[in-house]
């Protein structure tokens, strides 16, 4: 096995992470199907074949199959007081009707892996914000998988060897990974449905709740969308921090782990997988929001060392 992060190959690095086969859907399938068996399987994205073979030739995402359902079941109202999802019209069209809202979006642009080949271009991609790849091994040993930019955090986080020239236990600010901005954000006494509209108009996969003293008190994210069920779609219409509270995962959603800028890169990757999420907030002594830490940012920084 090669010792250096860009020279593995994604079959060297997934005998670590013991990739699941890998589940997909025909074209034809509604709406209404893929939502439930997204569930079952407890998915944040569903890849589709192809019309004519078993060729996966697009992935859909939990975020965009909401998105779809609450276009419909809001109608033209902006600040709606509730929401019947289950009785939408568009549940029961054909999953490609959510594919064809933005053809812009990540989740529709599939990028592929060869198993055996090297993982560099596709580090590059998940540097610029593709999420994840399917892995082809043309030589026809294993089933197709699906690689994230997870996987990879878990591995470095395993093996920070991978990545000699880095030394983990240095601190945010001292490895140029924090630099303080102006963050898109959620405040506390809004609707989780104008939330989740600012994350989709920004193209945002989560977002920061903060509270009129700019204190972070809450996030909200695509991966808390597992196990998507009508009850929490029609909880939309609730304040954020209600909304958060009716999902199942809420002590963690409403007390927001939190890094600062003096934190180590070893303590931010240990933190992203223990607790299987995919950004970490850099607060100051106030829990004033100035940073964030995606697992864009960490793929990004890995391969420019």
């Amino acid at each position: 096995m090669s010792s250096n992060l860009v020279e593995m190959s994604p079959n060297e690095l997934c005998e670590v992470t013991k990739k699941p086969t890998l589940v997909a859907a025909r074209p034809t399938i509604t709406v209404r199907e893929a939502l439930r068996l997204m569930a079952i399987h407890n998915f944040l994205s569903l890849p589709i074949y192809s019309h004519n073979s078993d060729n996966i030739v697009t992935i859909v995402n939990i975020v965009d199959i909401l998105n779809y359902i609450i276009k419909e079941a809001v109608a033209d109202e902006k600040l709606p007081s509730s929401i019947n999802s289950e009785k939408a019209r568009n549940l029961d069209s054909q999953i490609e009707a959510v594919m064809t809202l933005d053809a812009d979006q990540e989740s529709y642009r599939i990028f592929i892996t060869d198993a055996n080949e090297s993982i560099k271009d596709t580090l590059k991609a998940f540097s610029k914000g593709i999420h994840r790849s399917l892995v082809i091994d043309y030589n026809n040993k294993i089933p197709p998988y699906i690689l994230t930019q997870s996987d990879i955090i878990k591995y470095v986080q395993a093996h920070p060897e991978c990545l000699p020239t880095i030394d983990f236990k240095s601190s945010l600010r001292s490895l140029g990974l924090f630099k303080e901005r102006k963050l898109i954000t959620g405040y506390d006494y809004e609707t989780a449905l104008n939330v989740y509209r600012r994350m989709a108009e920004y193209r945002l996969t989560g977002i920061a709740i903060i509270n009129s003293e700019q204190e972070l008190v809450g996030n909200l994210s695509a991966s808390d969308l597992r196990g998507l069920s009508y009850e929490s779609i029609d909880s939309l219409v609730l304040p954020v921090l209600k909304f958060l509270g009716t999902l199942s995962n809420f002590e963690n959603l409403l007390n927001p782990l939190a890094v600062t800028p003096e934190s180590s890169l070893e303590e931010v990757l240990n933190i992203i997988t223990v607790n299987r999420i995919h950004r970490v907030w850099i607060i100051d002594d106030k829990r004033n929001v100035k940073d964030v830490i995606t697992l864009t940012n960490l793929t990004t920084f890995f391969i420019q060392q």
